[in-house]
């Protein structure tokens, strides 16, 4: 009698989509935001405090985009309020529903003395909600690193991957958003533009650092989980199956970080507010299309 060897294959679904993959960058966005706001007012200088209260205004659009997503892709958005009545201390989930409750409340105090011109409440109360503000993207790399049995997120560095991420695409969107400022409402305002050139380009530079900051988390992301043969070959199998394309490794990396860190090098780019436009949309690009490729990877590559 021959032996016969049964192999049960069970099918894995991905818990998570496209709804998270931009939930993720929302809230990205988001942090990213608050932490430039805080840091112009903390600058303690006048001419930085309307970029302050722009950063604000973009806390305030993106947080009401932000939940709206997450409850469309948790599939029953009518038991949202299960994490808080059987809230369990072991979960990071749990304590991420209590995150993104608290940071609302917290910008809501900070945001209110930042535009009745209260700088002094401004800064206190943006300082005690910062660690909340953070912890709203922070906690999405938390729960991720938890995944074991996936290769792409189990790894400490995940949080801190997507803490630089945040702080990354906030101040790429302060500066389209001064771009903005600079060309519509400051063109009649000759000293004023004057003197926005030379905040542009504090902020070109502090993005240059980010921008470095990141390829290097990147590189030891790499190194943390070990590049293997066997790790290319399932990308290899992935790009061959279509799961993943070209584009899909090409734009976070070389659109989203190499393309912008050239226009910042360049003298005539990196002293243009255009040129800094450009550098900042292409960042926010990569940067979705970055969250895009791990999640997508993570959940197409085998588990381990």
């Amino acid at each position: 009698m021959t032996d016969i060897l049964v192999t049960y294959n069970v099918y894995h679904p991905a818990p998570f989509g496209f709804l998270t993959t931009l939930f993720i960058s929302v809230t990205g966005l988001n942090a990213g935001s608050y932490l430039a706001s805080v840091i112009f007012i903390y600058l303690g200088k006048k001419e930085y405090l309307p970029l302050a209260k722009f950063s604000a205004l973009a806390v305030v659009i993106l947080w009401a985009v932000a939940p709206i997503l997450l409850l469309f892709d948790i599939g029953q958005p009518l038991r949202f309020w299960h994490l808080f009545v059987y809230f369990d201390p072991h979960s990071p989930m749990a304590w991420g529903a209590v995150i993104l409750t608290a940071y609302p409340f917290l910008a809501s105090i900070y945001l209110w003395h930042l535009f009745q011109n209260n700088l002094k409440k401004a800064k206190l109360w943006g300082f005690i909600g910062l660690p909340i503000a953070l912890g709203s993207h922070g906690f999405v790399g938390f729960v991720l690193s938890f995944s074991k049995a996936r290769i792409l997120w189990s790894t400490s560095l995940t949080p801190f991957f997507f803490l630089v991420t945040a702080a990354l695409a906030g101040l790429a969107l302060v500066i389209i958003v001064d771009t903005i400022r600079y060309y519509l409402i400051l063109k009649r305002f000759p000293a004023a533009r004057e003197q926005e050139l030379l905040i542009f380009h504090y902020l070109g530079e502090a993005l240059y650092i980010l921008i470095f900051a990141e390829l290097g988390l990147i590189l030891f992301y790499l190194l943390k989980l070990g590049i293997s043969p066997k790790l290319f070959d399932h990308v290899l199998t992935l790009m061959a199956l279509g799961k993943i394309c070209t584009m899909d490794l090409c734009i976070p990396v070389v659109l989203g970080l190499i393309l912008p860190l050239v226009l910042l090098v360049i003298p005539k780019t990196a002293r243009s507010p255009f040129g800094q436009l450009i550098a900042s949309a292409l960042i926010i690009l990569g940067i979705f299309a970055m969250g895009n490729l791990v999640i997508t990877a993570a959940q197409s590559l085998p588990l381990i």
